[in-house]
């Protein structure tokens, strides 16, 4: 299962042409073929210090290639012995629709078992096009007890100095223990009325 983190952060949009009215591609193929190394001669092999290099003359190559009619851009992105995945939009923990709880915006992710609820959901003040490192807001992650009982954890306003480290961000508030989603989204929503507790350090 992907933390949430690498679901949503760090996926940039694939650009279209300048000043296109309309930045949906309306057309999207796949192909797999191989692709041969250029050598300088035909006597010339791939050779390649790695022991464990499989490499030969050809390599397996996969192309997607991308068209919008309304800019005439035909984005190609090409790879080699890559691996394609077809999953459930809900499975995959992306391309769901964000929900509004207690007055803020919950974008699920990744369930732990095919058709189960989400594990995770980062948290946005407002309904945003995309989630990103600039708009998140909070972020609510779930454990169960001893007892097999779910618990949720919350945390607010994402800080580099913040004292919670929560997956890979670090948050200004954090708590723990809370019995319900809709408990954990209004704790975020009340975040920035909260006061943080200074850090107390003994000498």
């Amino acid at each position: 299962m992907q933390l949430i983190d690498d679901i949503y952060f760090g996926w940039s949009p694939l650009h279209h042409g300048p000043a296109c009215a309309q930045p949906t591609w309306d057309r999207v193929e796949v192909r797999y073929d191989l692709g041969a190394r250029i050598v300088q001669t035909g006597a010339e092999h791939h050779t390649c210090a790695n022991d464990d290099c499989r490499h030969s003359d050809t390599f397996g190559r996969v192309r997607v290639r991308l068209l919008c009619h309304d800019c005439g851009t035909v984005a190609t992105l090409t790879g080699e012995n890559l691996t394609t995945v077809f999953t459930p939009g809900a499975d995959s923990g992306w391309a769901q629709t964000p929900r509004e709880v207690a007055g803020v915006w919950l974008w699920p992710g990744q369930p732990a078992l095919p058709s189960a609820e989400p594990h995770d959901y980062l948290v946005t003040r407002e309904q945003v096009d995309r989630v990103t490192t600039d708009n998140v807001y909070g972020l609510i992650t779930r454990h169960r007890d001893a007892t097999g009982a779910p618990h949720w954890i919350a945390a607010a306003l994402p800080d580099p100095d913040g004292r919670h480290q929560v997956h890979t961000l670090r948050w200004r508030h954090r708590t723990a223990d809370l019995t319900d989603l809709t408990e954990a989204a209004a704790w975020i929503a009340a975040a920035d009325t909260r006061t943080q507790r200074p850090l107390v350090v003994s000498v």
